[in-house]
């Protein structure tokens, strides 16, 4: 499939920049094999092996999953990379290119980011079960349902951080996430568009019954994962437009 050129024009306009980024996630190939791979991954670590299952289907399972995983990282980080070089659509082979000079970071960044996050989460669950009182075990269980708008919520607050760490290719957690909450902090008054974006599916998602058709579960997933895209090409953007003080100064 030929690449689609989206470029648009030097310091767009605000909606703009949003129908742009909105158009070149919806228009890019790479984008949807990252798709894919990530709903396949999904659904093969929720398969579980019958209990009479000869031992090698575990085994094969397994490998089947670690592989997914493996690939799902690599397309991702390909991505990230290659849409933070330009304003085009994103072809599979540029895709596929990208992930090489950026896999081993980003993994690394992300293992820092995940170990991170789970301190503070044991930290604050500690705290919790201090002050109310209640088993670990209760707690844990009343905060569940808290856990995915958490996320979201996060994600909204971190929103540049993944487009900041690859437009000035910056793997140092703690430096990127100041810089990320830097510049969220001065583009408050335009945050409605990615806050659309990320909360949107995890509020439809709770709507749903627990035992939702499979078909359901898929659209959902698909929606959620292509607006999340649009919400990182919007940030990358943004970031371009404001080069080259991106690293410095929060754009306005």
């Amino acid at each position: 499939m030929p690449d689609l050129s989206l470029d648009a024009p030097a310091l767009p306009s605000e909606s703009g920049r949003r129908l742009h980024a909105a158009l070149r996630a919806v228009l890019s190939p790479g984008i949807w094999l990252v798709l894919a791979i990530q709903i396949a991954l999904v659904f093969s670590m929720q398969w579980r092996v019958p209990a009479d299952a000869l031992p090698v289907t575990q085994v094969l399972t397994t490998i089947l999953t670690a592989t997914l995983l493996m690939l799902f990282y690599y397309l991702q980080a390909g991505a990230f990379h290659a849409l933070s070089q330009g304003r085009n659509t994103l072809p599979v082979g540029e895709l596929i290119r990208s992930g090489k000079s950026v896999f081993a970071a980003f993994v690394w960044l992300t293992l820092k980011a995940g170990l991170l996050l789970v301190v503070v989460m044991n930290i604050f669950i500690y705290v919790a079960v201090l002050i109310t009182g209640s088993e670990l075990k209760t707690l844990i269980g009343t905060l569940v349902p808290f856990f995915g708008p958490a996320v979201g919520i996060l994600a909204l607050v971190f929103v540049y951080w993944l487009p900041w760490v690859f437009l000035r290719r910056e793997f140092h957690l703690f430096p990127s996430l100041k810089a990320a909450l830097r510049i969220a902090r001065a583009r408050l008054s335009h945050s409605a568009f990615p806050a659309l974006l990320l909360l949107a599916p995890i509020i439809v998602a709770g709507l749903l019954p627990d035992r939702s058709p499979i078909s359901i579960d898929l659209l959902v997933s698909v929606v959620s994962g292509v607006m999340g895209w649009m919400a990182y090409i919007y940030g990358v953007e943004v970031l371009q437009d404001q080069q080259p003080n991106t690293g410095s100064e929060a754009p306005a």
